[in-house]
């Protein structure tokens, strides 16, 4: 089941006198950004760098309905899904011919899905922190308040006010780059994108 893990430094002090403009605007970007999304799809490329250095990469697709409904789709190196309905997520691995099955909100409670999924209450579940821009985007820091998560640290980058890249750090000190690309926002998405019958066969693993 490992695969399934979403497996998640900037260094900073470059700014001087305009650092607390600048900051302020990239947390206030995001907040924006969520506030204003009822739905979105992409595509992504996913990278994950391993504590030993090696570099796990996988691509795919998106689709989210929020709040809580998902379908995160790779397509290489493995074929899995991950659906969720609003109540339940399905976690479908098609090589293995298994699905587990698990509550939503133990799903996304305090995770990257929770970011984009969730209500909006990002400070329920992060301590946030705008960092200085890099690369071209605007980055927002994440902390959980739970330290018992599978995530240590997310960091998120935008691009003119829109999202652009994930970095996840996780407790095994491996990092996750999410890069997305042919986002589109508030498009109409079909209820039945977000229903799953496991197939005929399939293990049944529930959490």
């Amino acid at each position: 089941m490992s695969k399934y893990k979403t497996h998640a430094g900037l260094s900073a002090l470059v700014f001087a006198l305009s650092a607390p403009h600048a900051l302020a605007d990239s947390a206030s970007e995001l907040q924006k950004y969520l506030n204003t999304t009822q739905s979105l799809s992409a595509s992504f490329t996913q990278s994950v760098r391993q504590k030993s250095g090696k570099t796990e990469n996988s691509t795919g697709q998106f689709q989210l309905v929020r709040p809580g409904k998902f379908k995160w789709v790779y397509a290489q190196p493995y074929n899995q899904e991950i659906i969720s309905n609003g109540q339940q997520v399905w976690l479908y691995d098609l090589d293995l011919a298994q699905v587990t099955i698990k509550p939503v909100s133990k799903a996304l409670e305090a995770s990257p899905a929770a970011i984009l999924t969730g209500n909006n209450n990002l400070s329920k579940s992060f301590d946030l922190k705008s960092l200085p821009s890099k690369n071209g985007l605007d980055w927002v820091e994440l902390s959980p308040k739970n330290k018992d998560g599978s995530f240590a640290q997310i960091r998120i980058g935008l691009s003119k006010g829109q999202l652009d890249r994930m970095e996840l750090d996780d407790q095994f000190n491996q990092t996750t780059t999410i890069q997305f690309s042919k986002l589109q926002q508030n498009q109409p998405i079909a209820a039945s994108v977000f229903n799953f019958s496991p197939p005929k066969g399939a293990d049944i693993i529930r959490e």
